[in-house]
């Protein structure tokens, strides 16, 4: 029964990337305590040239890309077309791309930074981060945002972390002092396997932190 009640919140949880997307700014506003725009933009300081953003979402970091003066040029990618839809209402001059993560229809090479944040757990398969790495040039840079730490009312802050670990087997909002555990040692050794070999770390953010993994393509 526990096991067929997770595949049903999973399911719906996929719908909400889909014909649900137009609530997602209103419930992730709602598990970050109202942050999570915030949170997002925290991997502003670790982009640099030309960027592209995986599961670019509704837009928070395109519009914000858009404007950024180290940035050089930026193409968001999403498989969902609602959430496209959203990011091209949020930036009309927005290059936006529809593909999967695993076959990206773009040139060998042609990215300094490749970023994702908050993903799914695609962000570790294998073709991910295969596809990562061919697209990054010698010394570009991929950014993760994995997940973050509230620092809101602990009652509130606990409620929500056990509520992901029910719907994801990754946890993106962790409970305080709990790193993001199991999810971020599966990154992290696939991206070794990867050729793409990171280091993890806890950046200050408004309520909270986040946690950010960084890898270099040699």
């Amino acid at each position: 029964m526990a096991d067929y009640l997770i595949r049903l919140i999973r399911w719906c949880f996929d719908r909400f990337y889909r014909e649900f997307a137009w609530t997602y700014n209103t419930v992730a506003a709602a598990v970050s305590w109202g942050h999570w725009r915030s949170w997002v933009l925290a991997v502003l300081p670790f982009l640099h040239g030309d960027v592209l953003e995986l599961g670019c979402g509704t837009g928070h970091l395109q519009l914000a890309l858009a404007d950024y003066s180290a940035v050089t040029r930026v193409i968001g990618l999403d498989i969902s077309w609602p959430m496209l839809m959203l990011t091209r209402r949020n930036t009309a001059i927005a290059r936006l791309v529809r593909a999967d993560v695993r076959g990206i229809p773009l040139a060998d090479e042609s990215f300094d930074c490749v970023v994702a944040t908050f993903p799914s757990e695609y962000i570790a398969d294998s073709q991910t981060l295969a596809e990562v790495w061919r697209l990054l040039r010698p010394g570009g840079r991929f950014v993760v945002l994995l997940g973050a730490q509230l620092a809101g009312p602990d009652v509130y802050r606990r409620l929500i972390a056990l509520a992901y670990r029910l719907i994801l087997p990754s946890t993106p909002v962790a409970e305080a002092d709990v790193p993001v555990g199991a999810s971020a040692m599966r990154l992290l050794a696939a991206l070794e396997d990867a050729k793409l070999p990171a280091r993890d770390r806890w950046v200050s953010a408004p309520g909270g932190a986040v946690y950010l993994l960084e890898a270099l393509k040699h």
